[in-house]
């Protein structure tokens, strides 16, 4: 089975489990954070913060050997991106520019760290989808579907995108040329 379609199924198993309303987002977080770990990544724990940005941050891929001042606090130039994460993606008008709004912070900090939207699984009939997908430097989508989940899942109608390989692909060049490419 795809490493997308199993995290859907890892995170609808506790989804249903478990009815605490900030459950999915942290262990979507997690799980996520396990793989890029599998990946060789340098990643933090989930919820911390860089000095000078006054927002907790879902994940942050750091360079090679740097580490966290208490486990929690990062230097701006420790970082290579920053990554926002969504189970569903972001819910409102509000909850785009709520993310615009960190990103923006971030590159005040230092403009060479890479903001990345990450979601597991998006409607693409969403009204705000298309805003979704300009959001940060990068936006990478791992599931896409034309209706609600619960109906998608049951249909089979998910599409895979392929952006996880995007991804790790991108971050790896980054970490080892210090370049983001012209392409992804």
């Amino acid at each position: 089975m795809k490493k997308e379609l199993k995290l859907l199924n890892t995170i609808m198993k506790f989804r249903g489990e478990m009815k605490a309303k900030k459950f999915i987002g942290a262990l979507t977080i997690e799980l996520l954070r396990k793989e890029f770990i599998k990946e060789g990544l340098n990643v933090s724990n989930r919820d911390v913060f860089i000095k000078g940005v006054p927002y907790e941050l879902d994940l942050i891929i750091l360079k090679k050997r740097k580490k966290a001042q208490e486990n929690l606090l990062y230097k701006p130039e420790q970082i290579v991106a920053v990554l926002e994460i969504k189970f569903r993606g972001v819910y409102s008008k509000e909850g785009i520019e709520n993310v615009k709004k960190v990103f923006n912070s971030i590159k005040r900090a230092n403009k060479e760290i890479k903001c990345i939207y990450l979601t597991i699984s998006e409607n693409t009939n969403y009204k705000y989808y298309s805003e979704e997908q300009k959001l940060g430097d990068f936006s990478f989508f791992l599931l896409e579907r034309k209706t609600n989940l619960e109906s998608a899942i049951k249909k089979g109608k998910l599409h895979i995108t392929g952006d996880w390989g995007k991804l790790i692909k991108a971050l790896r060049y980054k970490l080892e040329i210090n370049d983001w490419g012209s392409k992804l």
